[in-house]
Order: structure tokens, then C-alpha cells, then sequence
């Protein structure tokens, strides 16, 4: 047997991760890690292959090739002798509809296909292919935004759903490397398929594997990723004594929040938070507990509020444009007419095409052309607020936009009535006098363009 497979075997002993004879469904993506999890499974000393159902979610963001990873995993099963399951959704069309994030929104629905997908065959494990490296990138993501001592402590081998505590979340490859599955692989001669979005460093998590994580390493300390994963042990079992109380709490009823000490009030938030299945951050968490009965927006047109109960409660969708002197939000599938906004009147066009059509269309006085699938369809245009950020076009990251107005020599008087837009998940793409951002220019990837006019 291969020293990996002792090692997840001998893991998922000591943990109990497969008891009884019920069936096993195993999330398999197609790419290495999830498919050195299925050969693992398969092939250690453990006798649970016969228990194996292998599932793919197919989020239809890479067209042909999203399909191809389905067509991949079905051949994969196959040879392996197992059963095979597949989930299907538009990602980025459910993303607009519910103003969310593409990753966080992918993440939610290929975790309702698995947990909907145990309940319908009668088991309640998944077997999942978090390794250490996810677990150490996790910790950083989370860190950058603020997270408290839940999402510090990161992922669990073992856990139950949120969305069904029944349901086992099992991850055996979470104590492993990358380099030791990427090994195992080459080893064995498993296949496997290429996402290239996995290299694009325009996406948090790509940008901490690929810089941050090596320049650490490299500058101040080899053993980073031991090191994280010693500090989210600690938190996490702080955490877990906080959680308890949370729990209990929440089991009851005419509660009193502000009874609460902080750390037990942050963590009935989160909770509540997480099982609405909106993104945790501090800044939200603290606008939640200092605040009764005030309307939080979370994402364009979703709202909540905190009640004296410390419940937390959805307020009706705003499903129109919203004006006023700062902020104009727009609908572009609603919008046909012209727009004023700060002295400056807008129209949009959505065009199928990619890089050919773009270049057909040359360069043009007071027009921009974008990626429309990475605009989205709500955008917001508003005036600059301190502390916004900006990557103009060529540049590799993100700069103060006070910056760029000094460097611009801009005056402050001149800023605040410079229009801007905002994406769908909050990024600026375009600020008058300053061109588009990088992060939304046309490349070879894309499929559509927004033709985006104005004047003034």
C-alpha cells in the first residue's frame, strides 16, 4: 500500500470518519486533489469501496470545459466501478440573482447538491477534498476580512452540515500537503483536469497561494504552513467553548442580547450569519451587535437587521434603482434609457463577443469596453468615498485611490464629483479621468461585453 493511503487510513481509524455500512458520497471536481481523494478511498486498507457513490457539481462558468470536467468524472467513475451523481446549476446567473459573490454563491449551491444529494440515497457522509494548504490559504482569506475565532479555526476532518446536522462533512486529506498528494498522483499516474482560473492571481485566494505564501516561507518562515495550522488549533478550541454557549442560548426563547458578554454575543451573530449563508466579517458582525432594529445592507437590495432578542431577520429584496446624490444602482438587463448621474449622462450596451469583437471596435472617446460576466448585471454608480482602492489598467494591484487623484494632481475639490463604477460585488471598474480596472478588462476568456458610454 502506498504511505499516503496508510496515512488517510490510519487517519480515518482513529477518527471514526467511515463507521457503520451506509454509503459514502465522495465530491469529486476533477481536479488532483479530489481525484487523488477518490483513488484513496478506493484503494487503502479501509474495504469501503463498494460504499462509494462519486458526485460532481457542474457550475457552467467555463462553458465547454465545465461540461468536459463532467463528462471527465462520469468516464472517472466508470473505471473505477462506481455509481455516478450530477448537479447542475448556472452559478453566475444565480450569483446576479441573489447579489452575491461567484465563489461564495458556488460554494453554497454545490454544498446544497451534496447535502440534497445524501438525503435522497439514504446516507450522511461526504467525503470532501480539503487539504492542508486550503486550510492555511482559508486562514489568511479570513483573516484579511476581519473574521473572528470561528472562521480563524478553520475546517474540521470531521463536521456536521449547517444545513443538515445530520449529514457528516468528512475530510481525510485535511492533515496532507499539496506536494504529497501532487506526489501521490504523479506516483500513480492518476489524470486529472487543468482549471487555469486556478493561476489567475486577480482572485484572493490564487494571489495568497502563488505570492504571499512563498514569500513568507522564503523571508521569514519555512514551517508557515505548520505554524498556521498550530494557531488555528488553539483558536479553534477557543471557539469551540464559546460556540457551546452560543448554541445553548440560541435554544432559547425571550432572550436578552445585551445580557450577553462580547465574544458570546459575536459568536450568536455568526452563527445566525453563516446559516443564512451570507459572508462573515467583522465589520458586519460589529454593525449587528451595536446596533438594534438598523437596516445592514449585505449586498445590493439585501438587507438585515438585528432585534433586541439578538435575532437577526431579512428585510424585504429592493428590487429597484436606488437614487440619490451619491449613488445611482441600475439594473443593465431593466435599463434601456439614458442615465444622469453627477452632471453626467450614461447609456449601456451588452454584446456577445470576446477578444475579436473588442478589438474590432477600437478605441473610442468616452466609451469603455468591459468583461460584462465579470461587471454583472447590477451595477452601482456613485462618487468616491476615503479609503476606496483601485487597480488601473497594466497595474498588479490595488492602490489608494486618494493616491491616484495626488499623483493625477486631481484637486480635492475636483474628486468628489468624479463619477465611478462599482461592480456587483463592490470592486470599482471605472473611475472618469482614470480609465478601467484591470481586473475587468476583455481577455481571452470572455464571452460578452459591456459597451459602457458617457457624457458629460
Amino acid at each position: 500500500m502506498h504511505p499516503l493511503a496508510e496515512k488517510v487510513s490510519e487517519l480515518a481509524r482513529m477518527q471514526n470518519l467511515f463507521p457503520g455500512s451506509g454509503k459514502i458520497v465522495v465530491a469529486v471536481s476533477g481536479g488532483l486533489d479530489s481525484m487523488v481523494l477518490l483513488d484513496l478511498l478506493v484503494s487503502s486498507g479501509l474495504n469501503i469501496k463498494n460504499r462509494l457513490i462519486v458526485a460532481h457539481f457542474n457550475h457552467q462558468l467555463r462553458g465547454a470545459e465545465s461540461d468536459a470536467d463532467a463528462v471527465f468524472v462520469e468516464e472517472s467513475a466508470r473505471s473505477y466501478d462506481l455509481p455516478f451523481e450530477l448537479g447542475c446549476e448556472d452559478v453566475f446567473l444565480k450569483a446576479q440573482e441573489l447579489a452575491g459573490g461567484i465563489e461564495a454563491v458556488a460554494r453554497e449551491l454545490r454544498h446544497r447538491f451534496f447535502v440534497s444529494l445524501s438525503n435522497r440515497l439514504g446516507c450522511n457522509t461526504v467525503a470532501l477534498a480539503h487539504h492542508l494548504d486550503d486550510q492555511v490559504e482559508t486562514f489568511f482569506i479570513r483573516l484579511f476580512r476581519g473574521a473572528g475565532s470561528c472562521g480563524l479555526a478553520g475546517m474540521s476532518v470531521l463536521s456536521s452540515s449547517q444545513l443538515d446536522p445530520e449529514v457528516r462533512l468528512v475530510r481525510p486529506l485535511l492533515e496532507l500537503r499539496r506536494v504529497e498528494l501532487e506526489a501521490y498522483a504523479q506516483d500513480l499516474g492518476i489524470n486529472h483536469r487543468e482549471d487555469e482560473s486556478n493561476n489567475d492571481t486577480r482572485f484572493l485566494r490564487n494571489k495568497i497561494r502563488h505570492d504571499l505564501l512563498p514569500y513568507i516561507s522564503e523571508h521569514f518562515n519555512r514551517s508557515i504552513h505548520r505554524q498556521i495550522i498550530k494557531t488555528m488549533g488553539l483558536v479553534g478550541d477557543d471557539s469551540d467553548c464559546i460556540d457551546a454557549i452560543a448554541i445553548k442560548w440560541l435554544s432559547k426563547e425571550n432572550t436578552v442580547f445585551d445580557e450577553l458578554s462580547v465574544a458570546v454575543q459575536r459568536k450568536v451573530l455568526q452563527r445566525q450569519l453563516f446559516s443564512k449563508s451570507v459572508e462573515l466579517s467583522f465589520d458586519l458582525v460589529e454593525s449587528l451587535r451595536t446596533n438594534i432594529d438598523k437596516a445592514i445592507e449585505v449586498s445590493p437590495g439585501k438587507r438585515l437587521l438585528r432585534k433586541a432578542t439578538g435575532r437577526i431577520e431579512w428585510l424585504p429584496f429592493m428590487n429597484k434603482r436606488v437614487f440619490s446624490i451619491d449613488r445611482c444602482e441600475i439594473d443593465l438587463f431593466d435599463q434601456k434609457d439614458e442615465i444622469e448621474f453627477g452632471g453626467v449622462k450614461f447609456w449601456f450596451e451588452r454584446i456577445s463577443g470576446g477578444l475579436d469583437k473588442f478589438s474590432e471596435l477600437g478605441q473610442k472617446n468616452n466609451r469603455e469596453v468591459f468583461d460584462a460576466r465579470l461587471i454583472g448585471n447590477r451595477i452601482t454608480l456613485r462618487h468616491w468615498s476615503p479609503g476606496d482602492r483601485f487597480q488601473p489598467i497594466g497595474n498588479t494591484g490595488e492602490k489608494k485611490l486618494q493616491d491616484l487623484f495626488v499623483n493625477q494632481k486631481i484637486p480635492l475639490s475636483e474628486r468628489h464629483r468624479r463619477a465611478m463604477g462599482e461592480s456587483y460585488d463592490g470592486r470599482l471598474f471605472w473611475i472618469n479621468g482614470l480609465r478601467i480596472a484591470d481586473p475587468f478588462k476583455v481577455t481571452e476568456s470572455t464571452t460578452e461585453l459591456l459597451i459602457f458610454h458617457w457624457k458629460e
